[in-house]
């Protein structure tokens, strides 16, 4: 009490004392010398958030108090303010208002206009709703930059309709909804000089999406809010309106144009800047283009200067919908956005690295954002920077806090970028497994296997010296073109862990050189210029097998773009986008024949000399197709043990499995197997094989199908006698022994 008496008359109600010993309790939490300003207004929301809210217009207590915290655990205590101050001010407000107690709303007033805040009691007009902002003593928002005090909204008129179907992004920005903005200060400056315009203050951003064309604009309204702009834009709302959000709810006639009218209104006045993003879907939305669609309703507006628009569209929409209308294009002022390069991404990333490790309590080591950017420009061809490498950072950040991890590691990053790209994991692994799948199998000679597994092991690294090449192209002749589809199903498994991630595509279609568009796309106008192509699906899964049918049957001008596109590891398709092939490992079969050596006695399959396959393949095909080939396999060597494993894992498998869905549970003799290894033919084909079990096998299992499917299973043994096939119906208990 001795130190209200040296205050004067004047004394703290019992409320305000506990208010002044709460911000004393927060120095001391706090461990810090002086009383500062973050204190008090800590103190004030956790005890009376309600009171600063009505206070101070534009106060979130929730989220400010959050803020204070982390500020304070940072050791920043903004300006210092002792209690002398605070309770020498409160006492002269009480005194004004002829009141001789010092109450909490005096405290809170003098605590809040050292804090910056403009209070609501002295606002001069009350339908602002933002009449205050954070000064340079204020934590900082989530963007990262002070809003300035002086910021209040330049319009007077009343914009329900703005309000209602747009979003106001210097509102978000005072709020700190707005994403973090770094670099692009040439583009956000061109902005700013053609909004300063008096004819066609108009910036249109072009660029690729994933660019950041929406994040200048949002770094414009972080501007606006902290006054880093010429006096023209000062006060100005910068509000986002989406087209389809205008027409949707608009069914009945002339809706659509009521609400037009009424945004053109009110973002007439000053101090309204207008964002349209995907500007192009203004073309025929609402209405028939060109009569009563929004593009319409938005030219004369625009041509008279009567609002400031800004808009933003991709090069292709752009060049398919702004600029076949002259009227619409020339309304507005071009300003094209290119990709960031790695360093410009980095410090982009530099600076989510930062929010995540404050709000999330996540670290990541800059060697991990630079390794996130060398693998998003190596293994996401088909995106930009600084998208793409964005989002494997958020990818990152999210696995770190699904798996309650306090530190994003590179074996991490790693795990969580290939499994986006859907590159395969544990490489070694794998590539043994294909090893031993091919051997088995006996898909392919073992040199070949051995080739095809040792490149693999260097391109699927990115250690290849042309790494934007496919990471093998196979091309099979002769005996080895029969086995496309099960090699390509095998490496598929084996590498990419799914047989569907195979693409197809039969080369024996395109005999004409029109048939090029089968392959690549119509062009626009064109019948099948919007349809989906088997080359789209290698844009979905980059990691796959690309399995090409019969490329000797096209036409020249077809494998010349083949050609093409295995040298420089990517197709352009009709719309213009390229179709990457980096990532594939490419099969080419073709029905070719290398000259055969064959070795003395009979019945002795021939060899083909790999060499003169390839010989007869660049007679075939031509020499510029056949040099993108890395290995040439033009015959199928395999030992007995691998013969066998055919037979048993993929011819009679296959006959097992389509004879259980009918009801048979057959089981073979190791006395057929023997039959069926001396059967081959002299050609040394495994279609030989295959015609003996149609001709000879399926017969007789034919004969026991049963009549319904309904009934027991029948177990059957097939076996050679030595001189026929024969099935016998065994019981369950001798299927058990």
């Amino acid at each position: 009490m001795e130190e209200q008496k040296d205050m004067g008359a004047t004394v703290l109600s019992p409320g305000a004392e506990r208010l002044v010993e709460a911000a004393a309790g927060k120095q001391r939490e706090s461990n810090h010398e002086q009383l500062g300003v973050y204190h008090w207004l800590l103190a004030l929301l956790e005890r009376h958030g309600p009171m600063a809210e009505s206070l101070a217009v534009g106060i979130e207590a929730d989220s400010l108090r959050q803020s204070l915290g982390e500020e304070l655990l940072q050791g920043n205590t903004s300006d210092p303010l002792d209690r002398e101050t605070v309770i020498t001010r409160a006492r002269e407000r009480s005194r004004r208002r002829g009141k001789s107690q010092v109450v909490e709303t005096d405290l809170a007033s003098v605590i809040l206009v050292a804090a910056g805040y403009r209070l609501a009691e002295e606002e001069a007009d009350p339908s602002a709703y933002a009449r205050t902002g954070t000064s340079p003593s204020m934590p900082k928002p989530a963007q990262g930059g002070a809003a300035s005090p002086a910021y209040r909204p330049r319009p007077k008129l009343l914009t329900p309709t703005l309000d209602e179907f747009g979003r106001d992004l210097t509102r978000a920005s005072l709020e700190g909804k707005l994403n973090l903005f770094v670099g692009r200060e040439e583009e956000t400056q061109l902005v700013i000089e053609t909004l300063c315009r008096d004819s066609k203050p108009n910036p249109l951003l072009v660029g690729p999406a994933g660019v950041g064309k929406t994040a200048i604009v949002e770094g414009l309204a972080h501007r606006i809010v902290r006054g880093q702009v010429p006096d023209l834009l000062k006060g100005s709302r910068l509000v986002s309106v989406q087209p389809s959000t205008l027409v949707a709810g608009a069914s009945m006639l002339g809706e659509l144009e009521k609400r037009m009218k009424a945004i053109i209104s009110e973002a007439s006045q000053d101090g309204i800047l207008l964002f349209i993003d995907e500007v192009h879907s203004i073309m025929g939305a609402g209405g028939r283009e060109g009569t009563s669609d929004i593009a319409s309703q938005l030219k004369p507006v625009l041509a008279r200067g009567d609002l400031a628009c800004i808009a933003a569209t991709t090069d292709d929409e752009h060049r398919r919908f702004i600029e076949t209308d002259a009227a619409l294009e020339r309304r507005f002022q071009p300003i094209r956005v290119q990709e960031l390069n790695a360093r410009q991404t980095f410090a982009i990333l530099a600076a989510l690295r930062d929010k995540y490790q404050r709000t999330r309590d996540i670290e990541i080591a800059d060697h991990v954002l630079n390794w996130l950017i060398d693998f998003s420009q190596d293994f996401l061809r088909n995106r930009y920077f600084p998208d793409k490498a964005v989002d494997l950072l958020e990818q990152c950040v999210a696995y770190a806090t699904a798996h309650a991890k306090k530190q994003v590691d590179l074996a991490n990053a790693q795990t969580v970028a290939q499994r986006i790209v859907g590159m395969p994991i544990a490489l070694n692994e794998r590539l043994g497994a294909l090893r031993q799948g091919l051997r088995d199998k006996a898909l392919m000679g073992e040199d070949d296997v051995e080739t095809l597994v040792n490149r693999l092991a260097i391109t699927m690294r990115g250690l290849d010296l042309r790494a934007s090449r496919p990471n093998a192209v196979v091309l099979l002749l002769g005996d080895a073109a029969p086995n496309s589809e099960a090699l390509a199903q095998t490496i598929a498994v084996s590498l990419f862990g799914s047989a569907e991630r195979v693409v197809t595509i039969d080369f024996s279609r395109f005999t004409q050189p029109h048939d090029v568009t089968m392959l690549i796309g119509a062009p626009p106008g064109y019948i099948g210029y919007s349809d989906s192509l088997p080359l789209h699906k290698v844009v979905q899964m980059p990691w796959c097998v690309l399995r090409c049918e019969n490329v000797h049957a096209c036409h020249p001008a077809v494998r010349e773009v083949l050609t093409q596109a295995l040298d420089e590891g990517f197709l352009t398709d009709a719309r213009g986008k390229r179709i990457f092939l980096s990532d594939v490992v490419a099969l080419l079969s073709a029905d070719i024949a290398g000259q055969s050596r064959r070795a003395p006695g009979f019945r002795r399959s021939a060899e083909v000399d790999p060499q003169s396959g390839r010989e007869a393949a660049e007679a075939e095909m031509g020499r510029a197709l056949v040099e993108q080939v890395d290995i040439v396999c033009a015959e199928v060597k395999s030992s007995e043990d691998a013969e066998r494993n055919w037979l048993e894992q993929h011819l009679l498998a296959g006959v097992q499995e389509r004879y259980n869905k009918q009801g048979m549970d057959v089981r073979w003799d190791e006395s057929l197997l023997e039959w069926l290894l001396k059967q081959k033919g002299a050609s040394g084909s495994r279609r030989d094989w295959e015609r003996l079990v149609d001709e000879r096998l399926s017969p007789l299992l034919v004969e026991r199908l049963p009549e319904s499917r309904e009934g027991p299973v029948r177990s059957l043994v097939v076996y050679w006698d030595g001189s026929r096939i024969k099935v016998e119906e065994v019981t369950d208990e001798e299927r058990s022994e």
